[in-house]
């Protein structure tokens, strides 16, 4: 009889692991034995939306005309989440108004909602070769951020300047989803054109990577659902303190049964 409960007590344990190890892997579909390929979405470059701030950088073979439209600029590569102000983000740009202008010196206001980077450098370019010899653009939103909260290892705002953040990286800069969150229904809420949208993500699959939610947008906010494990005790604590209690009545039984058979 000892020895039946021995083995039962074995069993539960590796049942419990097995069951928790499945809920715990990314991408669960992706074939982990041979090397697949398959095409990859394209990059979507994003809009500018009202409310963000430029930074614009303007130079050409007149350095003293073309100072005149520089409000500062910031690194175009750089990736924050010690979170930096807007207030910081708008004394070195432009900022968008609800009408989706922005308004430079001579140029006046110039309508930006709705183009992406490259398409509002071109059109700028075009439009100071009047005033300036080889006018060179450079610009990027700077105040692009997204807040990722709930169930990771720490949450946060992370402030970015090349506007090209994934799902996958934003979570890698929370500090990854806890052990106890739940991989199948992560919250994407994001807010464009005036509307706000609710959108489900799935991280136990490969299809996220070709999903059109994959690369964020300025002011998504990614919510991680906390699994039922969050409100007792983390998991991995559990997993911890299972696998040490599992060895120590191991142990005992196996010492009682030995006394026993005496």
């Amino acid at each position: 009889m000892i020895k039946n409960f021995f083995y039962g007590i074995i069993l539960i344990c590796l049942v419990s692991s097995c069951a928790t190890n499945k809920d715990l892997v990314y991408f669960k579909d992706v074939n982990r034995t041979a090397i697949t390929t398959e095409d990859a979405a394209p990059y979507i470059p994003i809009t500018i939306q009202p409310l963000d701030i430029l930074a614009i950088n303007i130079s050409s073979l007149n350095p003293d005309a073309s100072a005149v439209y520089n409000h500062g600029v910031v690194s175009s590569n750089a990736t924050t989440v010690t979170g930096a102000s807007d207030a910081t983000a708008a004394s070195t740009g432009y900022l968008v108004d609800k009408a989706g202008f922005i308004q430079l010196p001579i140029l006046g206001n110039i309508k930006v909602a709705g183009s992406t980077i490259p398409e509002f450098k071109t059109m700028l370019t075009s439009m100071l070769v009047k005033y300036l010899k080889e006018p060179y653009v450079t610009a990027s939103i700077s105040n692009f951020k997204v807040t990722v909260m709930g169930d990771v290892g720490s949450p946060r705002v992370i402030r970015v300047q090349n506007e090209r953040l994934n799902l996958t990286d934003a979570i890698t800069l929370a500090g990854d989803l806890s052990l106890s969150a739940v991989r199948s229904t992560i919250l994407l809420v994001r807010e464009q054109n005036g509307k706000r949208s609710y959108i489900p993500v799935n991280l136990n699959s490969k299809d996220i990577f070709n999903s059109p939610y994959y690369y964020l947008r300025n002011n998504d906010l990614i919510y991680v659902t906390p699994g039922k494990y969050k409100n007792t005790l983390a998991l991995d604590n559990t997993n911890r303190n299972l696998g040490f209690a599992a060895t120590i009545i191991s142990l005992g039984i196996t010492i009682i049964y030995f006394i026993t058979r005496r």
